[in-house]
């Protein structure tokens, strides 16, 4: 009976060894905001985002969600379906498009008019949607500044 124990012990232990949670967040960072195609009182905006998988595997994502705030501000925001791969201990660049109403994005475009700056604060809110059966969302956080292109 003592063996019977140990055995299934040792079975139990091998087996949770196997589930090891090592798997470290991605990063995410936003690299260029560029202005899209403008219809009426709407703007495409393309958001740039940079993903960087520092784990030992792939990562692969059916969808993404995201807030992007500008200097303070909530002005872009959207969903995207697209695939995407991010190659074990690399990077993908993920470009999305973003619909802002000119109305919402008309004081963030009035102060950098007033005030032009090179670069601008942003607050990134990101929630990946892993592939697989078992797959939980991911929600990963970013403030930095990024550079305005010319």
């Amino acid at each position: 009976m003592k063996r019977l124990t140990i055995a299934a012990l040792t079975l139990l232990l091998t087996a949770c060894s196997l589930f090891r949670n090592d798997f470290i967040a991605p990063d995410i960072a936003l690299v260029g905001l560029r202005l899209g195609s403008s219809e009426g009182m709407y703007q495409t905006v393309l958001v740039d985002l940079m993903l960087t998988n520092p784990n030992a595997s792939d990562l692969k994502f059916n969808a993404l969600s995201y807030r992007v705030r500008l200097e303070g501000r909530d002005l872009v925001n959207g969903t995207s379906r697209e695939p995407l791969l991010v190659p074990a201990g690399g990077s993908a660049k993920y470009t999305v498009p973003a619909t802002i109403s000119l109305m919402s994005g008309f004081g963030f475009i009035r102060d950098l008019l007033n005030k032009p700056k090179d670069r601008i604060t942003y607050e990134l809110n990101a929630t990946l949607e892993p592939s697989g059966l078992f797959s939980m969302p991911l929600t990963v956080k970013k403030a930095d500044t990024v550079k305005l292109a010319q």
